[in-house]
């Protein structure tokens, strides 16, 4: 039987490591924050879902990457410690970081570019070292990085999540036996988004993103459509950043040059490695003030790594020929990473767009104010759940997303059939105007909550993965029924409804709205900010819609949301919030929602 999340903590694993705290969840698992017996050292333990461990293919998968990963040893990546099998569950043991994440820092307000330059160099120093080892990262963006401040250095950079996604692209293949892009919409290389092979330059690009992000404190590229935005990583021209800086910033010179190249559409016109990278930071952009890491050294490393690696190789032979047991490994990263499988219909809408086109596999949407997590995408799979789900929601508004559900339109328009073969409504009609839009059920939301509920789940995916829904005759086939559900208080049935519904509405903003209030009035305010966020996208209008807005407020009384919400209600309502922050700092009854809502009323305007 599964163990569930709370009963682990306070046990002990394999008799080494103490449980003491659950810390992240998501689609793959859960992280929690553990010490090392007798020593006390502190560590990251991640456990992968129980169910990965009946798996045959995935758990020889996840020994040969733990045994690659186990390369990694470098000051700027985090590194497995261990590895092994409790309780039915595959479990990773991480170095424990403290710090905030590089999507942390950014949601506040973009870097200085000397500081963002000598963060990219530690970045690249630790890239560098991963690609020495034939380890390509896959999914660089701001919320795989670490930032911590050490005592004598500063500010020092780790990067996490090595390995996890050729996991996810496991899981999916094993599931699916089709192909599978795994990455997030907006980092991913133009070679990702067409699943070509991938290599070193993949990451390359990626940094370049990072690095025009953390300058301009945006993303390069945004569109309403997840697809329109693969198609512009494939062929839409580079923003400049100085466009997109407030008049008078320094700019170093050779910066916009640097990302142009970082950023190539064909790999061969990229940075050929993460050290020539760092070598045009060096010469073009010497960052001042920050510690200064070695293109030399990097080079020698490498070299180095590719002579141990060939050693490496030759004693792995020996030791499988010997039947020795598997030596523990070293290597990847504590943060969470949400892996999403697309339905049969998304993969074959996928086949019918761009009018001749390299057609793209499928895309799907990161953790707490993290982007938008990773995807991996394929069909087909039973259950594909709402495109919330399938979509980073976040591009369109230049906001993270932590996760979406899978879900699937079919590619000709034609009624769409849920698990149960029954027929479901197609592309119902929208409201007129959404700023009118008012909650089916207000009564649920009037207790005002001080705080997000203790077995909230961190995004939408862990929340699917808690709750999955099945299919039932009960359920309503349209969305006017799921409303009357809502209003008669069978509010679980309603939010399965409404995930069916989603599938032969991929358009629909009405659907998230509707969720994002279900969620809302359950206390899971991060996946209701999902929910909220992927209304906005498909529709601008609900950036004014009084129930969504005053929700989002509501979640600044919690720790655990509030930067997330924060970054809504800057970067995604803007100054429709205006005057309902107002009127927060003026009257809400909690103290800290009147501090946050005055704050924030001061640069929203």
């Amino acid at each position: 039987m599964p163990v569930e999340r709370h009963e682990r903590v306070g046990s002990l694993v394999d008799g080494r490591y103490r449980i003491l705290a659950a810390m992240a969840e998501g689609s793959m698992g859960v992280v929690y924050r553990a010490e090392r017996v007798p020593v006390g050292k502190a560590v990251a333990i991640k456990f992968l879902h129980a169910s990965f461990a009946s798996d045959p293919e995935f758990l020889g998968r996840f020994e040969r990457e733990t045994r690659v990963m186990s390369k990694l040893a470098h000051p700027h990546c985090v590194s497995v410690l261990d590895f092994g099998v409790s309780e039915g569950a595959p479990y990773l043991v991480m170095d424990f970081v403290a710090g905030q994440t590089l999507r942390q820092l950014l949601d506040e307000e973009p870097l200085p570019p000397v500081r963002a330059l000598g963060l990219m160099r530690q970045i690249l120093a630790g890239l560098a070292h991963a690609h020495a080892q034939g380890i390509v990262h896959r999914d660089i963006k701001p919320a795989n990085i670490m930032v911590t401040e050490e005592i004598g250095t500063g500010a020092h950079v780790r990067i996490l999540d090595f390995g996890l996604a050729r996991l996810r692209g496991a899981i999916s293949s094993s599931a699916t036996q089709s192909m599978v892009i795994v990455g997030t919409p907006s980092y991913m290389a133009p070679e990702q988004t067409v699943g070509g092979a991938v290599d070193a330059r993949a990451d390359i690009y990626a940094a370049g993103v990072v690095l025009f992000e953390m300058v301009t404190g945006r993303k390069p590229f945004a569109a309403d459509d997840a697809f329109d935005l693969l198609g512009m990583h494939r062929g839409a021209p580079i923003p400049r950043i100085a466009d997109l800086l407030p008049e008078g910033t320094a700019i170093p010179p050779g910066l916009q040059a640097m990302i142009d190249k970082a950023m190539a559409k064909e790999p061969a016109g990229r940075y050929q490695s993460a050290i020539e990278f760092a070598d045009a930071i060096d010469a073009d952009t010497p960052p001042v003030g920050v510690r200064r890491l070695s293109s030399a050294s990097l080079r020698i490393e490498a070299e180095d790594a590719h002579d141990a690696t060939a050693v490496d190789t030759s004693q792995a032979q020996t030791r499988e020929a010997t039947a020795a047991p598997p030596r523990r490994s070293r290597g990847p990263a504590i943060a969470v990473a949400l892996a999403l499988v697309g339905g049969v219909g998304l993969a074959a809408a996928l086949l019918g767009r761009g009018g001749g086109e390299t057609p793209v596999a499928a895309v799907a949407h990161d953790a707490g104010t993290a982007d938008a997590p990773a995807v991996a995408v394929a069909a087909p799979v039973p259950d594909a759940t709402p495109v919330i789900e399938a979509v980073d929601a976040a591009i369109a508004i230049d906001a993270p997303l932590d996760a979406g559900d899978g879900d699937a339109a079919s590619a000709d328009g034609d009624a769409a059939l849920d698990d149960a073969g029954t027929a479901v409504a197609v592309e119902e009609p929208e409201p007129a105007d959404p700023t009118k839009v008012e909650d089916p059920d207000p009564a649920a939301g009037t207790t005002v909550a001080e705080d997000e509920a203790d077995d909230a789940p961190a995004d939408t995916a862990a929340a699917l993965a808690r709750t999955p829904v099945a299919p039932s005759p009960a359920q309503a086939t349209t969305i006017a029924g799921a409303v009357k559900l809502i209003k008669e208080g069978q509010r679980g049935l309603a939010l399965a409804s409404l995930r069916t519904l989603a599938r032969s509405n991929p358009r629909s903003a009405y659907i998230p709205f509707l969720e994002g209030n279900l969620y809302y009035d359950q206390r899971w305010w991060s996946v209701a900010m999902d929910h909220y966020r992927l209304a906005i996208s498909r529709n601008g209008a609900y950036r004014g819609n009084p129930i969504l807005i005053r929700n989002v407020i509501r979640t600044l009384a919690s720790g655990k949301t509030r930067g997330k919400a924060i970054y809504f209600l800057r970067r995604t309502i803007g100054r429709p919030a205006a005057p309902y922050l107002r009127a927060a700092a003026a009257h809400d009854p909690n103290a800290t929602v009147r501090k946050q809502a005055a704050a924030l009323a001061r640069v929203i305007r």
